[in-house]
């Protein structure tokens, strides 16, 4: 999200502002000059989207922070992106991103043992459960595939206040545990079933508008209304929900920025029944080693509120025994995650992390 929609939006927002000041500054020479009428004007600069063509590309190396067991390491990624402004209020952005993370409480953590039929989840009284068996038996590692289309439109409220609204589609799939996302859960309902983990569609209507600007310090507010495409796995609802996400940046110099990103994510996947809402915080640096070459090393943690505080994996349930490890059904709470992703890339700084 922030990768696809905000950094774009924030390099717009940037180039914009420059713009009404760049026009505030001529008006206030030629005032100032007193020019006499019919002398030449300076002319008038129209704020604009960054015009033209421009693009990334990066690798990305990410690491656990928790605990998350024998399966600690996190495969790497890449990440590539384009955009093209039709004119100076429009401009397409298309993104692929990969997402590394291993969940805690997926691989480490000792839950109940049950056997379908005879007992089930929320069924943990002496004797009515097969005892605990570690979740080491469902290997977690995962990396998300997101795939991003918008289309940027700039407005200018009063010649002061820019904003960019972004109308977007986002696919998005992923790899588990080195195979598909496909997987046999146990529902709440205690019954087993086969869904696609981490594979949707959504769309999204961002709004960002700037809050602070500064020759050293830049700010901004996006709020986006986000709903599935269609309903897919447990899902229960399709009701438009918020995702908000504020970005702060302090410029050191002119190569090295630090950057802090709270967020409210919303996270509905096909295991869920209802939306999660994950507070999230992203925070770190880049560095630009030349104006088209680039680092970045951000920590990112956060963990779903509406679980009662239960994260990763519940229970287990065996279908039929013996259990072989394609029959046991894991029952998922929320997601928690807390990892630091490096990146090197290239590309234009219209669109990279500034």
């Amino acid at each position: 999200m922030n990768s696809g929609l905000v950094e774009p939006a924030n390099a717009s927002l940037k180039r914009v502002l420059s713009d009404i000041k760049t026009e505030r500054d001529a008006a206030a020479r030629d005032v100032a000059q007193g020019n006499p009428p019919g002398a030449p004007q300076a002319p008038i600069h129209r704020p604009s989207l960054p015009q033209g063509f421009t693009y990334n590309l990066d690798v990305s190396f990410a690491y656990p922070l928790s605990n998350v067991g024998f399966n600690a390491g996190d495969p790497g990624g890449v990440d590539a992106g384009f955009a093209y402004a039709f004119d100076r209020t429009h401009r397409l952005t298309v993104g692929y991103f990969e997402i590394q993370q291993v969940p805690v409480n997926f691989s480490n953590v000792n839950v109940p043992f049950y056997l379908q039929g005879f007992t089930g989840p929320g069924t943990n009284l002496p004797g009515t459960s097969l005892g605990t068996v570690n979740t080491g038996v469902v290997d977690a590692t995962t990396k998300d595939k997101i795939f991003q289309v918008g289309l940027q439109n700039l407005f200018v409220i009063g010649n002061k206040l820019p904003i960019v609204i972004t109308p977007t589609y986002l696919a998005h799939t992923a790899i588990i545990g080195g195979h598909s996302d496909s997987q046999l859960v146990e529902t709440d309902s205690g019954f087993p079933a086969v869904v696609r983990l981490r594979t949707e569609q959504e769309w999204l209507l961002p709004i960002t508008l700037p809050f602070l600007s500064t020759p050293r310090m830049f700010g901004t507010f996006t709020v986006a209304p986000q709903w599935l495409n269609h309903r897919s796995g447990l899902n229960q609802t399709n009701k438009a929900q918020l995702f908000m996400l504020g970005y702060l940046e302090y410029r050191a110099n002119k190569q090295t920025t630090f950057f802090v990103e709270p967020s409210r994510l919303v996270a509905y996947n096909p295991v869920d029944p209802y939306p999660e809402y994950t507070p999230t915080l992203i925070y770190g640096l880049s560095h630009h080693f030349t104006k088209q070459t680039f680092v970045q090393m951000s920590v990112v943690e956060g963990g779903a509120t509406n679980y009662n505080n239960q994260w990763g994996i519940t229970s287990l349930t065996c279908q039929r025994l013996p259990c072989n490890t394609s029959q046991v059904a894991p029952h998922f709470a929320g997601l928690h995650a807390a990892s630091v992703q490096i990146q090197f890339g290239i590309g234009s700084p219209t669109v990279l992390p500034l």
